[in-house]
């Protein structure tokens, strides 16, 4: 593991513990009737324990890796670009439609999947995203063309 990736893992566990603190700062309320900051800070918990995870299981791992060129970072631009173009797109293409051509996208786009891949697991994604969101949760989700 690279001296950086060490940094990066101890960066986030930092953040993660500040996040912790500042949400059960502002209510953490308890299992039965949950408080404001009782998702964030178990959200936070979650991001300590990975990023503490991580630096422990690659510590002692290989140092001479190849060093990151710029066109790397293609993709995270791409992935950055596509959740750009959903987040505009939600409103005026409601939330099935968007989530289908973000997942499409996505799987295109990123992932580089066959589109009979991309298209089935869009599908069936939006589908449970759907059943998650609007009728598990009850969230009011923007209305478009499919959903």
């Amino acid at each position: 593991m690279k001296k950086w990736q060490r940094i990066n893992a101890l960066a986030f566990f930092l953040v993660a513990v500040f996040a912790a603190v500042k949400a059960a700062g502002i209510g953490f309320g308890s299992f039965e009737s949950p408080g404001p900051g009782f998702f964030p800070f178990w959200l936070a918990v979650l991001l300590a324990v990975v990023a503490a995870v991580y630096y422990a299981a690659y510590r002692g791992a290989d140092e001479a890796a190849p060093p990151r060129k710029y066109w790397r970072l293609r993709r995270p631009a791409i992935a950055a670009a596509i959740m750009f173009v959903f987040l505009q797109a939600l409103e005026y293409l409601g939330f099935g439609t968007a989530t289908l051509f973000l997942f499409v996208a996505w799987l295109r786009g990123v992932e580089k999947q066959r589109w009979l891949k991309a298209g089935l697991v869009a599908a069936i994604g939006t589908v449970s995203f759907y059943v998650l969101f609007v009728v598990l949760l009850q969230l009011t989700v923007p209305r478009g063309l499919l959903i």
